[in-house]
């Protein structure tokens, strides 16, 4: 082989491990656990060309996997055109997962990354409602009360049997599973308390799950005095502590036959399990709503709380270039101090001392002398640039514009969509907390 063929196959090989190094970090770090990746959609087309067959294949894929999208982040969709939208303009990228063919059939399995801005602008244009922001995994425990008394994670029975195979293929925003309990919870677990909404029982579930909520859902054929039977279903909503919140859905169904109540239909059941995640989902999309036909802003104070301490071993000088300290123990290698009033940068520390100092950092005030033992602290700025990221990479934010910062708070603008009970659930569910300090400005409390 010449040195020339050499070198063209090299760069062949380099340029196709690039290529799929970028895609590979693409799925990993882009669209993976995103609310725009659609995963398993499968299709099976004959045409009068494999060719033909595969392109129609992908446009297949992308238009269920556009439906699924849509159902997943929108409440109602009816006023959506498929046939009028260029999905494949929405696309980031078509993923592979197998795929099989003859010479005129085509039998593929795909995920579908599509491209979150583009989205996002599609549904700013056409002034639609949307919600993108995952909920964390809750808990389920489907419980049957029938005229034999309660069932619990029994897999004959069908309403818990319809539960374990529904959670298996759910695609919304809200992540629920079926809590599974263990041994030794299970033999202390009563129905009738979990259902009289026992604190310490359903706490001790909620625990065991590694959840912050649990609902019970729950079916119960009644026979009513005048002969007629029905089908009660419901859902009761805990948080973490195994509070009582609310009553997450309720329904009532005639049954057909009175014989059905000692034998509720398989299809009615599955028909309930339908509808109780529907409404879950759509309760968590209201709450979570983006309004594109809405523009709001909110004024952030962000405090920028105590790291470390230690005090002055020695006077500091107005022309002192270090500052002599007990210790300097876990402070940074480098960094800002702050002493009374004044901010102070140090290039290197020693074990005693912080040297290399810039004395009146930010303009702060500079005193020509501080007395032995006075405090010096340092600022956990870090927590300030994190939370910036955070805000701006909400979906509906615009804009974070920075107001000001000083050495104990910052304060920003924040721009989005919507109105702000969603823009402050979303910060919820990111571990970030506000109170309203004075109805115009909100404090980060955590």
């Amino acid at each position: 082989m010449s040195l020339e063929l050499t070198k063209i196959t090299f760069l062949t090989i380099l340029k196709i491990f690039l290529i799929s190094s970028k895609l590979i970090a693409s799925v990993d770090q882009d669209c993976l656990n995103s609310s725009f990746y659609i995963k398993n959609i499968s299709v099976d087309l004959t045409k009068e060309s494999i060719n033909e067959a595969r392109y129609q294949a992908e446009q297949k894929s992308k238009l269920i996997g556009f439906k699924r999208l849509i159902n997943r982040l929108m409440i109602k969709n009816e006023e959506l055109n498929f046939n009028k939208i260029d999905i494949s303009s929405l696309v980031d990228y078509l993923k592979i997962n197998k795929e099989a063919n003859s010479d005129k059939r085509y039998l593929a399995n795909f995920d579908i990354c599509f491209n979150r801005h583009l989205v996002i602008n599609f549904f700013r244009k056409n002034k639609l409602q949307y919600a993108e922001t995952y909920r964390e995994p809750i808990a389920v425990l489907p419980i049957f009360k029938g005229p034999r008394g309660f069932v619990l994670w029994d897999e004959k029975d069908n309403w818990y049997l319809n539960w374990l195979n529904k959670l298996k293929t759910i695609d919304g925003l809200v992540k629920l599973k079926l809590a599974k309990g263990n041994f030794s919870l299970n033999r202390i677990l009563k129905a009738n308390l979990l259902l009289k909404s026992n604190k310490d029982q359903i706490n001790k579930l909620i625990n065991n799950e590694n959840t912050n909520a649990l609902i019970l859902v729950v079916a119960e054929p009644i026979l009513m005095r005048d002969g007629k039977t029905y089908l009660s279903t419901y859902g009761k909503f805990f948080n973490k502590s195994g509070k009582l919140q609310t009553t997450i859905y309720r329904n009532s169904i005639p049954l057909k036959k009175t014989s059905s109540f000692y034998n509720v239909d398989k299809d009615l059941l599955e028909k309930e399990v339908s509808n109780m995640i529907k409404s879950i989902e759509s309760n968590w999309k209201k709450n979570n709503l983006i309004d594109t036909r809405i523009y709001n802003e909110v004024d952030l104070i962000i405090p920028i709380t105590i790291n470390k301490s230690t005090t002055l071993s020695k006077k500091l000088l107005f022309n002192d270039k270090s500052i002599n300290v007990k210790s300097t123990s876990n402070f940074k290698d480098q960094g800002f101090l702050k002493i009374q009033d004044e901010i102070i940068f140090y290039n290197k520390k020693t074990e005693n001392t912080f040297e290399n100092i810039k004395r009146s950092a930010f303009n702060s005030s500079k005193k020509l002398k501080y007395e032995n033992n006075i405090s010096v602290i340092q600022k956990d700025v870090g927590i300030w640039p994190n939370i910036l990221n955070i805000l701006e990479k909400l979906p509906f934010v615009i804009e974070v514009k920075i107001i000001s910062i000083t050495s104990s708070q910052g304060r920003i603008i924040v721009k989005f969509m919507g109105n702000k009970k969603t823009f402050f659930q979303a910060v919820s569910e990111k571990k970030l907390n506000f109170t309203n300090l004075n109805f115009q400005q909100y404090l980060l409390i955590n």
